[in-house]
């Protein structure tokens, strides 16, 4: 049996991430009934700018994804990785149980942005 990590992708040495970011398509997420547009986003999770309900590092949460307008929106659970101070009003979110059929819609929506003409 191999001891092997995930591979990362980022050519960054300080960076701990293994998934690539992407600010575009935004995703929507809908937190307590609240819509938000993704900074950033990538398999792993997702950056979200002026959030200010208060929330801790390390809570999980239940929300909701939709990549566009054509998709339906998919729930999902995630655990805070990052609050910024309300000025900011930043939220990093790593995603905990994202089923099959919404890691391949999320898959596809990178595709599709990458192998565009």
């Amino acid at each position: 049996m191999s001891d092997r990590r995930p591979t990362k992708i980022s050519f960054d040495p300080r960076e701990d991430r293994r998934d690539r970011r992407y600010p575009l398509p935004p995703v929507s997420i809908t937190i307590d009934g609240v819509e938000y547009t993704t900074v950033n986003w990538s398999l792993g999770g997702f950056l979200l700018s002026g959030f200010d309900v208060p929330i801790k590092r390390g809570q999980h949460i239940a929300a909701r994804l939709q990549v566009n307008k054509e998709t339906a929106a998919v729930e999902f659970t995630g655990v805070v990785v990052r609050v910024d101070e309300p000025e900011k009003g930043n939220l990093a979110v790593q995603f905990v149980d994202l089923d099959d059929a919404t890691m391949t819609l999320l898959d596809r929506t990178i595709a599709r942005r990458l192998f565009r003409h």
